[in-house]
Parts: C-alpha cells; sequence; structure tokens
C-alpha cells in the first residue's frame, strides 16, 4: 500500500482527466465543436439531428477547429494509411502544401496513434492527451526543482488547465506543444546540476516533438524562454566548458528538424503571411491594460458560449486567465524572492510575458520590427509563458507556505480583495472600462448586467481561497484542498467554453453530400459554394471534395491572387488567407474545373426553404442537378476538365490516377500541344512523359503546363520537394549523430 501511495501525484492527475473529460469517457462524446458546423450551416442545418429544435450552438468562436485542424489530422492519417508522405493537400486552392504548412503536424509521433484509432477515437486521443501530460511533465519539472508533491500537484494541475491551455485544447497543436516545455528544463536542471553532457543530447529529440507537434509561435517562445533559462543557469555555473558543450546538440536540434523547416521555410516565402497582415486591425492581439481585471474574472467581458462576449479581438486570443490561485501566489511569492533562485526567473519570466502579450512599448515592439515568427500572430499567445510561469510560482508558494507569516498571507489576501473590489467598482460606476468596437448591438446596461454577474463566482473563489490560506497555516492539510478548488474553477471555466458533441453530427453525411460523393467516385472535378451559410472554408476537405477556394494562414501568395482576379474579377491586389467567391462566373470557375456549385434556396423574404437562388447566379448558366429543402447543386455548363489541352476544347486527355503526391495522366493527339493541368503551380512539382522528365511551366498565372512532342503517351506529376527531401537527409543524419553521441556520452560518463 504505501509503495502504491508513492505514486498518489498520478492518480490525482489521471483522476482529474476522467472527471474534466468523463463525457468523452462515459457517453462517448466528442471535444469538437460540430454543433457550431451543423447548427449553423448548410447543407447540414436541414437536419435537426435529434435534438427536437436544432442543434443548440454553444461556441461560435473557435470554427478554426472544424475548418482546418480537425481535417489536416484526418488527410496526414489517410496519406500514411496509404503509405504516402502526406506532403500535398489537392483539396482547397486547387492543391497547396499539407506538410509544409506546420500545422498539420505531419511528422508528430503521437500524431500516429490518430492513425490507428481513426478518425474520432484519433481526435479523442489528441484533445485529451495533453490535459494528463502536460499536468505529469510539469510536476516531474516541480519535483525536479524539489518543490515538494503537493505543491507540483498544485502546479501540474494550475498548467494543465490554464485558461490558455483550456481554451486552445481543441485546436490540438498548442496543447500539446505544452507537453514539451517542462522536459526540457528538466534536461536542463540535470544538466547543470550533474555536469554531465549526455543530458544535452536529449534535447534534440524533446525539440523534435515540440517541433512536430505543430505550433509554430510556441514553438518560437518555448524555444526563447529556453535559451534564457540555458543562460541564466550557465551565468550561475559560469563555467565555460558547459557553454560549449551546448554547441553540437544545437546544432543536432536545428538537424533534427531540418526535414520540417526547410518546406515550411519554402512556404514562407511563396505564402501570403508575411504579407498579410489582418492582426494589425486587432492592435496585433495586444491586450489593453483593462485586461487586468480577467486574471481574476475570465468573463468580466462576457464569453462566447452565452453569447455576451464584448471583449478584443477573440476570447481564445487573450485568455490569460490561470485561476484566481496563483494570483495569490504570485503576490505570496514576492515574499520568496530573496530566498528561491526559482521564484526569481519566474517572476522575471511572468512580467515580461504580460509585457509582451498587453499592450505596452514592449508588446508593440515585436510588430514594429517585425521579429521573424511572431510578428505575423496575435500577441496574446505569449500566454503559453505566462501560464507556466503562473504554475512553477503557485507550486513553489504551496510548497514553502510555512516560510510565510501569518502577516504577510493577510496582506495578501488585503491587496487581492483590493484589486477584487476594485475590478468590481469599475464595472459598477465606471463606462470606460465596459466600452469596445466588439458586439456593439449589447447596450452598456446589459454590459454591466453580464460582467456583475460575471464578478459572483469570482469573489467566491477569492473568499475561499483566503479561508483556506489563512487555515492552512495551522491545519497544513487544508493546503491539498486548495488542489480540489483548482480544479472546481477552472473545470467550471472549460465546462463552459469548451463543446463536447454526439459523434453523430461530427462532419456528418447529408443526401447533398451523398450526391457530391457518388459523382467523385467517377470523375475529378472542383466544387464551390455560395458566399453564404453554406458548407464553410474548408470543411469539403474532410469529405475529399476539391474546390479553388479555401482558407488557410499559409495560402500561397500568387494563388489568392489570381483566385482574386480570374474568378472574382478584383484586381486590388489585395489577398488573404481567405479565397472565396464575390461572384460567380460561371466560364472562370469552369477554367478552374468547377462542376458544381452549392447554394441557398430561400423565399421571398430571405428564409431558409423556399425556391429563390441568388439573384447573382446567371441560371442560364447554371443547370439544377440537385436539391433538397433549402441546398440546390448546379452544374456548370461551361465547366472544363482538370486536364486539357491550352486553347482548346475537348478531351484526347484521361486521368487515370489521381491521389495527393501522384497524377498519372494518358493522352492522344498531343504532338506539339501543351497540356495544362488546372492544379496549383508550386516548386517541387515534376512531371515525366513517358519516362522522361519535362519542365512544368506556370501558365494562366498558376496552373501547371508542359508541351508535348509524342503523339500519344503517358504523363506523370510527381510532388517531390526538394526542400523536404533534403532536409529529411538532413534529419536522419542529425538523429543517428544524435543517438550515437547519447549513447557514448552516457556509456562514458557513466563510468
Amino acid at each position: 500500500m504505501k509503495r502504491i501511495l508513492r505514486f498518489w501525484p498520478f492518480l490525482v492527475f489521471v483522476i482529474a482527466c476522467f472527471v474534466y473529460y468523463w463525457r468523452v469517457f462515459l457517453k462517448g462524446d466528442v471535444p469538437f465543436p460540430g454543433d457550431l458546423m451543423v447548427g449553423a450551416y448548410l447543407p447540414w442545418l436541414e437536419n435537426k439531428w435529434g435534438f427536437p429544435t436544432g442543434v443548440p450552438v454553444k461556441n461560435p468562436l473557435i470554427s478554426d477547429i472544424f475548418s482546418q485542424f480537425y481535417m489536416w489530422k484526418s488527410l496526414v492519417a489517410e496519406s500514411w494509411r496509404h503509405l504516402q508522405i502526406p506532403l500535398w493537400n489537392p483539396f482547397s486552392y486547387s492543391g497547396y502544401p499539407l506538410m509544409a504548412n506546420f500545422h498539420s503536424g505531419a511528422f508528430y509521433p503521437l500524431g500516429f496513434l490518430y492513425l490507428l484509432l481513426g478518425d474520432i477515437k484519433g481526435w479523442d486521443f489528441l484533445v485529451v492527451l495533453p490535459s494528463l501530460a502536460t499536468a505529469i511533465t510539469m510536476y516531474l519539472y516541480l519535483r525536479q526543482i524539489k518543490v515538494k508533491k503537493v505543491g507540483a500537484v498544485a502546479g501540474g494541475i494550475i498548467y494543465a488547465y490554464s485558461g490558455f491551455a483550456i481554451s486552445w485544447a481543441q485546436f490540438v497543436t498548442a496543447a500539446h506543444a505544452m507537453i514539451w516545455m517542462p522536459l526540457i528544463f528538466i534536461v536542463l536542471e540535470k544538466f547543470f546540476d550533474s555536469k554531465k553532457t549526455h543530458y544535452l543530447y536529449y534535447l534534440p529529440l524533446i525539440f523534435f516533438l515540440l517541433i512536430t507537434s505543430g505550433h509554430f509561435q510556441i514553438m518560437v517562445y518555448i524555444t526563447v524562454l529556453t535559451v534564457i533559462y540555458f543562460a541564466w543557469k550557465w551565468m550561475e555555473a559560469k563555467d565555460y566548458k558547459l557553454f560549449l558543450a551546448t554547441i553540437v546538440p544545437g546544432l543536432l536540434t536545428l538537424g533534427l528538424a531540418a526535414f520540417q523547416m526547410l518546406p515550411t521555410l519554402e512556404l514562407t516565402k511563396y505564402g501570403l503571411r508575411s504579407v498579410e497582415n489582418y492582426i494589425a486591425g486587432y492592435n496585433y492581439g495586444l491586450l489593453p491594460i483593462k485586461y487586468l481585471t480577467t486574471l481574476i474574472a475570465p468573463d468580466y467581458f462576457g464569453n462566447p458560449a452565452t453569447g455576451n462576449f464584448f471583449g478584443v479581438f477573440n476570447y481564445h486570443e487573450a485568455i490569460f486567465y490561470t485561476g484566481v490561485l496563483t494570483v495569490f501566489c504570485f503576490v505570496l511569492s514576492l515574499f520568496l524572492y530573496k530566498s528561491n533562485k526559482y521564484v526569481r526567473f519566474f517572476l522575471f519570466a511572468t512580467i515580461i510575458a504580460f509585457l509582451f502579450g498587453f499592450d505596452t512599448p514592449l508588446g508593440k515592439a515585436v510588430y514594429t520590427f517585425n521579429v521573424p515568427g511572431l510578428s505575423t500572430s496575435a500577441a496574446g499567445r505569449i500566454a503559453v509563458i505566462f501560464s507556466m510561469s503562473l504554475a512553477v510560482l503557485s507550486g513553489i508558494v504551496l510548497s514553502n507556505l510555512e516560510k510565510i507569516s501569518f502577516n504577510k498571507i493577510l496582506f495578501t489576501i488585503g491587496i487581492i480583495g483590493l484589486a477584487y473590489s476594485t475590478i468590481y467598482y469599475l464595472a459598477r460606476f465606471t463606462d470606460g472600462i465596459l466600452l469596445s468596437p466588439n458586439n456593439p448591438g449589447m447596450l452598456l446596461a446589459q454590459r454591466r448586467a453580464v460582467t456583475l454577474r460575471n464578478l459572483i463566482l469570482p469573489g467566491a473563489f477569492v473568499g475561499l481561497y483566503s479561508l483556506i490560506f489563512l487555515l492552512a497555516k495551522k491545519w497544513k492539510v487544508l493546503t491539498g484542498l486548495l488542489i480540489v478548488v483548482i480544479c472546481l474553477e477552472m473545470f467550471r471555466f472549460g465546462w463552459k467554453y469548451i463543446p463536447f458533441v454526439p459523434e453523430r453530427i461530427v462532419y456528418p453525411d447529408t443526401p447533398v453530400i451523398s450526391f457530391l460523393k457518388e459523382k467523385a467516385e467517377a470523375e475529378v472535378f472542383r466544387i464551390d459554394r455560395e458566399r453564404a451559410e453554406i458548407m464553410p472554408p474548408a470543411t469539403w476537405m474532410q469529405y475529399r471534395f476539391m474546390s479553388p477556394s479555401g482558407y488557410d494562414p499559409m495560402a500561397i501568395k500568387d494563388y489568392a491572387s489570381a483566385y482574386q482576379e480570374k474568378i472574382n474579377g478584383n484586381f486590388s491586389g489585395q489577398v488573404g488567407r481567405y479565397s472565396e467567391l464575390e461572384r460567380y462566373d460561371s466560364k472562370a470557375l469552369g477554367d478552374f474545373n468547377v462542376k458544381y456549385l452549392l447554394v441557398i434556396k430561400r423565399d421571398k423574404v430571405g428564409k431558409l426553404g423556399g425556391d429563390n437562388i441568388n439573384y447573382s447566379i446567371n441560371q442560364k448558366e447554371w443547370k439544377k442537378v440537385f436539391e433538397s429543402s433549402a441546398t440546390a447543386i448546379l452544374e456548370n455548363i461551361y465547366y472544363q476538365p482538370r486536364a486539357r489541352y491550352l486553347g482548346e476544347a475537348g478531351g484526347g486527355i484521361t486521368i487515370t490516377s489521381y491521389t495527393p503526391n501522384t497524377i498519372k495522366l494518358s493522352y492522344l493527339d498531343g504532338a506539339n500541344k501543351t497540356l495544362l493541368l488546372a492544379d496549383t503551380w508550386y516548386p517541387g512539382w515534376k512531371a515525366f512523359v513517358n519516362n522522361k522528365e519535362v519542365e512544368i511551366e506556370k501558365c494562366e498565372g498558376i496552373f501547371r503546363c508542359i508541351k508535348l512532342t509524342d503523339k500519344v503517351g503517358e504523363v506523370v506529376f510527381d510532388y517531390q520537394p526538394a526542400s523536404f527531401w533534403l532536409g529529411l537527409k538532413i534529419s536522419i543524419v542529425s538523429a543517428l549523430l544524435t543517438l550515437v553521441a547519447l549513447f557514448r556520452t552516457r556509456s562514458h560518463q557513466a563510468d
């Protein structure tokens, strides 16, 4: 029994994970915003899916999960199942890189379990695992720096269920990146404590997991914090040999990541992210100082799940909330500043993270000077560092509570009480703090009512934590009660914000979708959709439909420009991550291989379910081939085949095989003609005519063309990006050198 009790912290983490995700384990629900997809968009909206009045939508601000992340994981798994490297995505933007967009996490080792489990259970695994894994890795780090078990467990819970971790859980990439940060610091601690260099050779392997998990900005933040942490530890040791010992592991870390980073850098060169500046309109996600109120009351400015959010930007891009307990611990840690070096470091990290995430001169500097890796994304994501730092501080404080006098605890309670009273006063008696351009339909009185209501529970937690801290000085066992309370606080927050849905509404089929699936089995074509509440970008990917439209922050700039000019007739030069229809030019869409257009049927007053179709769609150029109660499928009379002779109508070319990385065609009567494949031109594609490589030219602004000399033959288009294969060679060599160095140094230093 004593041996079992030694592992009680891990039992706590397992129980916490089970309780938080009880709907997954006991009801079979899926942590996925399927309610938003089927409850707000056609063709799914035509069905009530077992709900009396239709599917209720919980959170309208997390559509990226079903528009990108779920489908990326599904596409990656499907490629691996077919023994193909997931390099190319043919389903959006007339084709664009998949692995190179970084967020797909094509080589993430834990993602291979998704491959085995399938889409639904694999998704459950990817969402649930980080809550358990981050708690464990943080616990192990805190134990490494001599934090007592109770404090380490509390720190693990805070880190795993912080506002940032919970609100980003269903985006999977950021949550998985969080797993590996504590392990990096454990390795550095062991290295500086033992002076054994073999520990450093674990870093390339851990960074491999961090990089392949798929969140570029979080990777950059963690890398920067790692460098600062190392510099801090080295300044303590002041041993140049320790610094020199990091050079080879550092180079191996870069080499091991080359297969992912080189294609990503190539896509960055051709992509629009460096020129798209959409976040400038949201002040780069830099939070106003008034958002300090959300450290105690996360819903001070409402919550999208209750439909009353009036804060800035996007809720999950502005969440620094880590629980009321951490606010107490931050103040209490000031009293340990002189006696604990880790308190000093993580106090500094907390403050710096705040300065970078909020609207301060330091935060603005990132965007003023276009800092690579950071200036193209929202500032609030540095909350990952803020959350970890407060988790560490909380663990240390709870581990050293006996060293903090009763008067200092009273002082802290007074400070937190004053802070709470101030934010209550601001909401109750002032107007300026409640003003925001978001949700302009909410009256000031409504905003005030929302804020005051959302201050009740935080006030109760302030009182409860105050009481526990006071009593814990006499009854130390009450310190453990803080773990229970922090779970209650953070679980309530998560359950309110994050949707869990029945499996039946995760990309379900409808008659409209079934019709298109049947057609797609016999022919290669693209679809598009009316720019309205129907099949939003890029949900068609999950059904393996192809489209010239798309949504991705790493979209190819030339393609986005061509789409706007040729399809939308927009020559302004302004492009963005969304490529969506602004006009319904059947000939232009036909050139992009669009055969079917999904449109909405409305009645005379614009409600769903009538017989009227958008007046800007010329129905003489489109033939209705299928319809349901509120959706119609129109066939394009100017449809052009995917592969055709440039400047000619008619056939002669047959697609014999079409997979993401390889397309095979046979042709007749092709001598001295130009074959056009209406797929996106991108470096790395190679073409072979009758087994001889030929040059691929860019034609009509974006498509692939090749010159034919033989009258008949076979053409093979094969995606072989040099950036990937070069990177893979570097990575394989780096991996072998890392393993050799690890085992040799470990064996040598063990002697």
